[in-house]
């Protein structure tokens, strides 16, 4: 049953308030994605929903994990003391991705694979990226998180090799490990080539999740909620050809950070796994888990077809295609202005309008006032002149009171 812990609320709280962001800004077509330790494409250890545009388009990994396994590591020599990896994935239809995986020297190995249900823009800007796959596909069921779960010794006498499966491994079954995950992309910039941003977060059975019974031995801290897995990646470019990419993650288990350089699809990566649980090695963990290490992976990423031609490496946005990127993000955004001025305008011209019919009905207010001053004025001049022209009314001779004398 997957539960729920407290600190992954703030978690699903940013993502939430980064998609709202993404859908501001408007999906753009996703950087290209590395590839992981142990399988395809995505972040340090976890997927990503994210499959190549462009059909034939290859990644060949090699990693390596500083994992020394007996009490005293200083005994080993630095070879000794990594534990390697090779992947190689392949991408179809821009829906489809496939690959095969060798987990560790002896070799142990498994097929994954990954299908993208929805690319993000598809059904608006806001809708992540969906998508479902699988890890470990095959008969090894009893690989542990870092794929050692199975191994092989030299038969007695020396004819052959016999597999073996360790006591602490054998409660294990992670073959054929489904997850499904859910990737925003978020562009920090207009231009093509600018720096983005994007956020992951999935779940799977499995190798995400299954301990094996052995508890707090396999991991002490670092989980989540049961299965739960989350990331996110800055990706940058300091040169045409160069490509730098900043990752953190949870992988189900623990805390993972790191840096990845490509330049013309040859990469170079060197991360930090298990950050959370310091460096002190002990025998609770059988010296295997609950310690930091540290990781290189050094890859390369091509097509096919070019490799066919003769091309044999290339720059993974090339330098017309990011041309023709910078030219359409130019088109777009130059629309997007006139968009803006035009309704500026619209509303300028509106807002005149409004002003001069304002202006218009108080110069007409004042007009009326004034002719109904200058009526009330000419009332009362015609009035005054009135009073002038009329005759005075003369006032009548008394008569003598005593008759003339003659």
């Amino acid at each position: 049953m997957l539960t729920m812990r407290e600190n992954v609320r703030p978690l699903l709280t940013m993502t939430a308030a980064l998609t709202v962001l993404a859908s501001a800004l408007g999906a753009q077509q996703a950087e290209p994605y590395p590839a992981t330790l142990y399988f395809g494409t995505g972040l340090i250890n976890i997927p990503v929903a994210w499959v190549s545009p462009r059909s034939a388009d290859v990644w060949v990994n090699t990693s390596a994990k500083n994992l020394p396994s007996i009490p005293n590591s200083g005994a080993m020599t630095w070879m000794t003391r990594m534990n390697t990896n090779i992947a190689i994935d392949t991408h179809w239809a821009g829906r489809v991705a496939v690959g095969a995986t060798a987990y560790d020297q002896n070799p142990d190995w498994g097929f994954f694979g990954q299908a993208l249900v929805h690319r993000q823009g598809e059904l608006g800007a806001w809708v992540p990226s969906l998508a479902v796959g699988l890890r470990n596909v095959g008969p090894r069921k009893h690989e542990d998180r870092f794929f050692i779960g199975e191994d092989i010794t030299l038969a007695p006498g020396g004819t052959g090799y016999d597999r073996v499966v360790a006591e602490r491994y054998k409660n294990f079954s992670t073959a054929n490990t489904f997850y499904g995950v859910a990737t925003e992309d978020i562009p920090l910039s207009s231009n093509a080539g600018g720096p983005g941003l994007s956020l992951s977060l999935g779940w799977g059975n499995g190798l995400f999740k299954d301990d094996g019974g052995l508890g707090s031995a396999y991991n002490r801290r670092g989980t989540i909620a049961d299965g739960l897995f989350a990331g996110a990646r800055f990706a940058m470019h300091p040169s045409l050809n160069t490509t730098v990419t900043l990752m953190a993650e949870n992988d189900g288990w623990d805390y993972n950070a790191g840096a990845l350089l490509d330049w013309r699809g040859l990469t170079f990566g060197l991360y930090g796994t298990e950050l959370e649980e310091g460096g002190n090695r002990n025998a609770s963990g059988f010296y295997v888990y609950n310690y930091a290490k540290y990781n290189l992976s050094l890859g390369y990423s091509g097509n096919l077809v070019d490799i066919s031609h003769g091309v044999i490496l290339r720059t993974r946005i090339t330098e017309l295609t990011r041309e023709q990127q910078r030219l359409k993000y130019e088109i777009a955004e130059r629309n997007r202005k006139i968009r803006g001025l035009e309704v500026a305008l619209t509303k300028a011209q509106s807002s005149e309008v409004a002003t001069l019919e304002q202006r218009r009905s108080d110069l007409e207010r004042q007009v009326q006032e004034e002719r109904e001053q200058i009526r009330k004025a000419e009332d009362r001049l015609r009035q005054l002149e009135q009073n002038q022209t009329k005759p005075a009314n003369p006032t009548p001779a008394k008569p003598p009171t005593t008759p003339p004398t003659f």
